[in-house]
């Protein structure tokens, strides 16, 4: 709704190009949920089960199972036979418990131009990045803004925390 026309009426070119990105990535997304085959893939691609809902791992708190290196040993360690072997069991089971890798210290900057405000902030979290927004407009109408530009380019890799600098595009209370 915050894409019509009527509101984009007058809008400077870069805010027209963003929303232009804005809805074809709508219009893709629409493709998708309509076709029930489409979405199905789209689901399996992403590792959504209707079942088991999303596809586990150690990393989002699912279960490894024993695709982990060691886990058959842990479950040993830990289980029946670490009670019969005390403390040495616990300590040999932190020992044999894979690492995890330790988190990389650049950041690939993401794409946010044509994303509403609140998608935008979503994905800069998720990058390990920071946000800071310059607004656009002086008398906003109350609705989502749409991201116009980005102070850092897409596709750069920068240090974790990091501050992405966004502008952002709302349409005017007042014509």
């Amino acid at each position: 709704m915050q894409l019509r026309a009527e509101l984009l009426n007058g809008a400077p070119s870069p805010v027209l190009s963003a929303a232009a990105r804005a809805s074809q990535s709508i219009e893709a997304a629409w493709l998708v949920l309509s076709d029930p085959g489409r979405r199905r893939e789209y689901d399996e691609e992403i590792g959504l089960h209707q079942e088991h809902g999303l596809r586990g791992s150690a990393d989002f708190g699912g279960s490894a199972g024993s695709a982990m290196p060691g886990a058959d040993a842990l479950y040993l360690l830990r289980g029946r036979f670490g009670a019969m072997l005390g403390g040495a069991a616990m300590a040999l089971s932190d020992w044999l418990r894979p690492r995890r890798a330790p988190p990389p210290r650049r950041r690939t900057v993401p794409d946010v131009r044509g994303l509403f405000y609140q998608p935008c902030r979503d994905v800069v979290t998720m990058a390990g990045l920071r946000l800071a927004v310059v607004r656009l407009t002086q008398d906003p109408m109350p609705v989502e803004g749409l991201v116009v530009s980005q102070s850092l380019a897409a596709g750069s890799h920068v240090k974790a925390g990091t501050t992405l600098t966004v502008r952002v595009w709302h349409p005017p209370r007042h014509r």
